[in-house]
């Protein structure tokens, strides 16, 4: 389901299930009326996802006839209120770390904020390349960016708002938390992949810029460094730049003369600030500028395939007005063989988890490592709807479980993908006590983790037990 078609559909269950000094809003008779018009408009073989989405949107068009109140965005004062704090945040600080670097009309070589910058995204780097080789996100990473969003739009809009809207709103605005997590979570990695990017290129800018009407003078100083160390320093930090841009770099005793505290004047920084403009350009401007396209287009593909929980007992109701129609699902099991109780139970577990009609068609089991010959172990009749099946017991990685996922999503790019997460085994394991509770909820989390992390679908948890 799209975005705005998930946020309507979100919106619409937020009215539904307002509060009773909120129900005024919408009656029994409107929601007859608009599941009745959703079903003749969209036809008998329509999916669920279709028939919620037009079932929306029709709700919320004759709110909005009632009330203008629902014709303006519930989240977009708060994302303008708070994208703006982050603009004026991000002037800030390069004001400050500009005053720092250019204030005395003098550049240390050896400058705190600039070499802040340098060493601060290569901890970025690294802290992104061990996320992508475990193949998850460090828990609550980003929530609180996360979280920040969802305050300021809740707040906002409830501002704007008379009490019964506002409380509808403040609903949505954590269901739609919940559900466009791994959206919010891409979106805010663009937003701060191009701050880093314009903040160093803002400091390179200015060096230039000022450069123009002022006379700016490099030099060194340090309380434990001599000339040789400090070459050997700047060899290794600049050489590249200096390579690149065929910029000669001064050998130690050169260096010993434009030491401040040996009464040194030092030199025109034009080499300097071209091999600071080069290093910053090679360090943190193109690869944050990259690492923001890919996470756009990671965005943009979320923003198309959000997942809703059809599973809950409000999204039931609305769909058994629907007519059931059958639709095939290839069941792929991984490193995991089903018993005849378990095959017995998959067909229930399925439409649970996938809506009503879901017919299960339980293929063979795929060994360990099948993702690296998936020709010979895959079966020659797959649906358009494949569920990949995997035992909770298993511990997800990406090198394993990730890799098979994303084989089959690149050798089925048109097809509905779903994971399936059989926590039976896992249950029969641990039992029903605390114990058990907490294994199975962080089980979850890591396939959960594991999958946003590789921009997958969300899995659905099921229990293939008797």
């Amino acid at each position: 389901m799209t975005e705005d078609q998930a946020r309507q559909v979100l919106m619409l269950r937020a009215v539904e299930t307002a509060p009773a000094d909120a129900a005024a809003l919408w009656t029994a008779a409107d929601a007859a009326w608009a599941s009745d018009e959703a079903r003749r408009r969209v036809g008998e073989h329509a999916g669920a996802e279709g028939f919620l989405a037009q079932r929306a949107g029709l709700a919320l068009q004759r709110l909005g006839e009632r009330d203008a109140a629902w014709h303006s965005d519930p989240l977009w004062p708060g994302q303008r209120a708070l994208k703006l704090g982050l603009l004026l945040g991000g002037l800030a600080l390069v004001a400050v770390i500009v005053s720092n670097v250019l204030g005395e009309r003098r550049i240390n070589l050896l400058a705190p904020p600039v070499w802040g910058l340098l060493v601060w995204n290569l901890l970025v780097y690294a802290a992104l390349a061990v996320a992508a080789l475990r193949g998850s996100r460090k828990p609550g990473a980003g929530s609180g960016w996360f979280d920040a969003v969802r305050r300021v739009s809740a707040v906002v809009a409830t501002r704007v708002s008379s009490t019964p809207v506002a409380a509808v709103r403040r609903r949505h605005a954590v269901d739609w938390a919940a559900v466009s997590a791994p959206l919010q979570t891409q979106r805010i990695a663009v937003l701060l992949h191009l701050a880093a990017a314009l903040l160093a290129l803002a400091v390179v800018l200015s060096m230039y810029l000022f450069g123009l009407a002022f006379d700016y003078r490099t030099g060194w100083d340090s309380t434990w460094l001599d000339a040789s160390q400090v070459q050997r320093l700047l060899a290794t930090v600049f050489g590249p730049a200096a390579a690149l841009g065929g910029i000669e770099l001064p050998d130690a005793s050169a260096l010993a003369q434009l030491r401040w505290a040996e009464g040194s004047t030092g030199e025109r920084a034009a080499r300097w600030i071209h091999l600071y403009a080069l290093t910053l350009a090679a360090v943190v401007i193109v690869p944050r500028l990259g690492l923001a396209a890919l996470a756009a287009w990671r965005a943009r593909r979320a923003a198309q395939q959000i997942a809703l929980p059809l599973d809950e007992a409000y999204f039931k109701r609305l769909l058994r007005v629907l007519p059931v129609q059958g639709w095939p699902v290839t069941v792929l099991p991984y490193s995991y063989r089903l018993g005849a109780a378990q095959q017995a139970a998959m067909t229930a577990s399925l439409a649970d988890a996938l809506g009503p009609g879901a017919q299960a068609r339980i293929a063979a089991s795929l060994p360990l490592g099948a993702e690296d010959q998936l020709a010979q172990h895959l079966p020659t009749d797959l649906a358009d709807s494949i569920a990949l099946l995997f035992a909770a017991t298993a511990t997800p990685e990406r090198e394993t479980h990730g890799a098979f996922v994303q084989a089959i999503a690149a050798l089925r790019p048109a097809a509905t993908l779903q994971v399936l997460i059989d926590e039976s085994g896992l249950r029969k394991q641990f039992g029903s006590g605390a114990d058990g509770t907490s294994r199975l909820r962080q089980r979850r989390e890591a396939w959960q983790r594991l999958l946003q992390a590789l921009s997958l679908p969300a899995p659905h948890f099921i229990d293939l037990g008797p």
